[in-house]
């Protein structure tokens, strides 16, 4: 053998051994799902003990919606490495893609017997619970995943939901609005944001902004003042940057203050005046005012409820 051909040899060895190491994310990452399970098939006809090439198949497959194709490859990666709690877990996908729950319920219970804090087998078991109705059991497996990590969206959103499902309105209500402090933009933030509100709470409001339904945190003062308070300015923040974005917006802020028609103008100047400190570009006229002596009516579920102090945007037109 000509010596300059054994490190290539070797380099090359090497490469086919980590093959699917290597390649199975990469493909994975750039979405070219068709060609990793070309690659990977010969590789796995070469190496038919190979785990890994199993496993990137079969999630290859499922990721071009291809679930029975895709559950045979997961399998066989979970019976050459069945210690392995991620083989395991993609197992469940597959069966739940294919519709058969029980054993989607089993894939993932089984992960977590080889590892406990598998963060997707414990978040998907619990969406299994709630699918079920099954609130309590959903609700375990929702706090399980926010110890794990505590800023997990679907388990913030869904224990809320479990919470709702159980009655518990105090602990529900204080869930909603975890979840909101943590994403307060999106479709979640507004389905959330009209579940608070209605259990009465109006921390957060969904206003018409121009042509988008937006979340904002409700306006709060001092009591008593017009000083507005370091949670509400975000929200201004917010409605400045539409603002910016969107040169013939024109926002009309809507103060009330039930039984004090001064403090309701106050208010409203107040809102006014910190969106134009930031931004001085802004015409005031793009900011109408308006304030009530008297309570906004505020219509959900069917109930019209009164906040006595509130600040009301509205997309203004000329």
């Amino acid at each position: 053998m000509n010596k300059f051909m054994l490190p290539t040899l070797l380099a090359l060895a090497l490469t086919l051994s980590a093959c699917a190491k290597m390649v199975g994310p990469y493909y994975l990452e750039q979405e070219k799902y068709a060609k990793g399970i070309e690659v990977l098939e010969q590789n796995l006809r070469e190496h038919p003990d190979d785990a890994e090439s199993a496993y990137y198949i079969g999630r290859f497959h499922l990721a071009l919606k291809e679930a029975k194709q895709a559950l045979p490859y997961l399998e066989q990666a979970q019976r050459l490495a069945p210690d392995n709690a991620d083989y395991r877990f993609w197992t469940g996908v597959a069966h739940w893609a294919l519709l058969d729950f029980d054993a989607e319920r089993a894939a993932y219970l089984e992960t977590l017997r080889i590892d406990p804090d598998h963060i997707p087998a414990n978040l998907y078991l619990g969406h299994g619970y709630l699918d079920q109705g099954q609130w309590a059991k959903a609700l375990v497996q929702y706090d399980t995943v926010i110890k794990l990590d505590k800023h997990n969206p679907e388990a913030l959103y869904n224990r809320a939901a479990a919470l709702g499902q159980l009655e518990k309105t105090k602990m529900e209500r204080a869930a909603w609005k975890t979840f909101l402090e943590a994403y307060p933009d999106g479709s979640l933030a507004l389905a959330a944001t009209e579940r608070l509100n209605l259990l009465g709470d109006f921390t957060y409001r969904n206003f018409i902004i121009g042509k988008r339904n937006v979340t904002l945190r409700a306006m709060a003062f001092k009591p008593g003042t017009a000083r507005l308070l370091p949670d509400s300015k975000e929200s201004l923040h917010v409605l400045a940057a539409m603002m910016t974005n969107n040169p013939s917006l024109r926002i009309h802020v809507v103060a009330y203050v039930q039984g004090n028609r001064t403090l309701a103008e106050q208010r409203a100047r107040s809102v006014r005046s910190y969106m134009l400190s930031g931004h001085p570009e802004f015409d005031p006229e793009r900011l109408p005012l308006s304030w009530f002596d008297s309570a906004e009516i505020v219509r959900t579920g069917g109930r019209a409820l009164p906040l006595n102090e509130s600040v009301q945007f509205i997309t203004a037109t000329r």
